[in-house]
C-alpha cells in the first residue's frame, strides 16, 4: 500500500506499478480532510492520472496498483491550469476534496473518459460506494462448482427463471448468483449447439435445470420467444429473464460487458431477498406486467431517447402498430440488455406475432438487427396488453435507500 499526505498546492500523479490481468480495473481509496472516496479506474500500462487537492487539509492515497509521486511546486501549477483551461467537463472528475484526470497517450485517456460515461450509464459510479458494499459486482460470484450440485425441491413451481448461455466464460457468475438464490423456481437453460462441455457443467451443478439446445439465431431473444411461443412458459405467474451478456464488440471493453452483466443481475436476483421483493411486489400490485433494473430503463436522464432508437425506430414502429400500438400512441419504455421480471401473459401481444422463426442467421451485427428491434418491443407489449413497467434496484434495497413497495412504480 502507498500512502502520502498532500498540501494544498501539490498535485500528485499515479504512475501504474505494472502488469496485471487483461483488462484490470484498479481500486483505490482517496482520503480527504472532509471525505473518503473509494474509486475505480481503467488500468493499463500508459494510462496515468493526476489527483488534484481543491481543499488545505491534505489527502491520504491507498492503492496497490500505483506508485503515488508528489509533483514539485511547477509541475503542480502546471496541472492546475491544464484541468481550468483545457478540460471538457466529462474528462475530468470532481469530488469534494480532490479533482482527476487522465494523462498519458491519447487512446488511452480515451479509455477513461469513455469507461466514465459507461459506468454513470448503468449507475454504478467511479465513486465507488455501490462496489464497496458489493464487490462481487467487480469481483464476480464464487466458481460454479466450488461447491457442488445444488439440489432444489421438486417443481414445478410458480416461478421460472429462462437462462440463456451462448458464452461459456460468462456461466460461473450466472451459477453464482443461481446458488444464492433462495426463492423456489424452475431453472430453464438456453445454448447453442456445440456447448456440449457447458451442459454437461450445468447438469452436474444444477440436475434438476431443464436444457435446451437451439441454433444460433437472434441471440438471447430468439430462445427466449421460442419457448414463449410454444407455451412453455404458462404455467408460471412470473418468468425472470437473464442471459450471459458480455458486450465485448462496438469497442467496448470487456470489464465493461462483466459489469454490466453483474449489475443487471444483481437487480434481478442477486440483490440479498431482491427476489422475493419483486415477487411480493407482482402480487400486491397485479397492474404490474414486468420488472426490470432501474439502471437499465431506457431512454433515462444519462440516455437520451435518439440514442435508446439508435436505428431501430422504423422497424420497432413498424412491428408495435401490429400489436395494436400505432406510432402516435407508442412510447420508448424498455430495459436495455433484455434482462427483466414478467408475467408471460403480459407478453401475448408479442407472442401473437410469432417472430420467432423470422430471424436471420447469426451475423455479428451491432445494431439494426430483428433482435435489436424486439428488445424495445417487451416493454411496448406489456402496455399493450393493459399491464405497467416498473423497475427494481438492488443498492437502493439492499442500503435502506428504498424499499420494493417504493420503488420505480411508474
Amino acid at each position: 500500500m502507498s500512502g502520502f499526505p498532500a498540501s494544498f498546492s501539490r498535485v500528485y500523479r499515479l504512475r501504474p506499478l505494472g502488469p496485471r490481468p487483461h483488462d484490470h480495473i484498479a481500486q483505490l481509496r482517496v482520503q480527504g480532510p472532509r471525505a473518503s472516496k473509494n474509486l475505480l479506474m481503467p488500468y493499463s500500462q500508459g494510462l496515468g492520472y493526476l489527483l488534484l487537492p481543491t481543499a488545505a487539509g491534505g489527502l491520504q492515497v491507498d492503492t496497490d496498483d500505483f506508485a503515488v509521486e508528489p509533483l514539485d511546486p511547477a509541475t503542480s501549477l502546471w496541472a492546475r491550469l491544464r484541468l481550468a483551461l483545457l478540460f471538457k467537463k466529462k474528462k475530468f472528475l470532481t469530488f469534494e476534496d480532490f479533482a482527476v484526470f487522465s494523462i498519458g497517450p491519447k487512446p488511452e485517456r480515451k479509455r477513461f473518459t469513455t469507461f466514465n460515461q459507461h459506468m454513470f450509464n448503468i449507475g454504478v459510479s467511479l465513486d465507488g460506494d455501490l462496489i464497496a458494499a458489493h464487490p462481487e459486482l467487480l469481483e464476480g460470484w464464487e466458481d460454479a462448482e466450488a461447491a457442488g450440485p445444488v439440489r432444489r425441491a421438486p417443481g414445478p413451481h410458480p416461478l421460472a427463471i429462462v437462462m440463456h448461455v451462448y458464452y461459456e466464460e460468462t456461466w460461473d457468475d450466472l451459477a453464482g448468483v443461481l446458488r444464492r438464490l433462495t426463492t423456489p423456481h424452475d431453472l430453464i437453460v438456453t445454448t447453442v449447439p456445440g456447448r456440449e462441455r457447458l451442459i454437461e457443467t450445468i447438469r452436474k451443478t444444477f440436475p434438476e435445470a431443464e436444457i435446451e439446445v437451439m441454433e444460433n439465431r437472434g441471440r438471447d431473444i430468439r430462445p427466449f420467444l421460442v419457448l414463449l411461443e410454444r407455451g412453455r412458459l404458462d404455467r408460471y405467474k412470473y418468468v425472470c429473464k437473464v442471459h450471459g451478456k458480455k458486450s465485448s464488440d462496438g469497442g467496448r471493453k470487456s470489464y465493461m460487458g462483466s459489469l454490466w452483466r453483474r449489475r443487471l443481475l444483481f437487480d434481478l436476483l442477486a440483490a440479498p431477498g431482491l427476489a422475493d421483493a419483486v415477487v411480493a411486489m407482482f402480487d400486491r400490485d397485479p397492474s404490474i406486467g414486468m420488472v426490470g433494473p432501474r439502471a437499465f430503463r431506457l431512454p433515462s436522464e444519462s440516455y437520451s431517447e435518439d440514442l435508446s432508437w439508435s436505428s431501430n425506430k422504423a422497424r420497432v414502429l413498424e412491428l408495435a402498430a401490429k400489436m395494436g400500438m400505432p406510432e402516435e400512441s407508442f412510447r420508448l419504455d424498455f430495459f436495455g440488455g433484455t434482462m427483466f421480471w414478467v408475467r408471460p401473459e403480459a407478453l401475448a401481444p408479442l407472442r401473437r406475432l410469432a417472430l420467432a422463426e423470422s430471424f436471420p442467421p447469426e451475423s455479428g451485427l451491432l445494431d439494426g438487427g430483428l433482435e435489436h428491434a424486439v428488445e424495445r418491443l417487451f416493454g411496448a407489449a406489456v402496455v399493450a396488453a393493459g399491464y405497467r413497467l416498473a423497475d427494481s434496484d438492488g443498492y437502493a434495497l439492499t442500503s435502506g435507500e428504498a424499499d420494493m413497495r417504493r420503488t420505480g412504480l411508474g
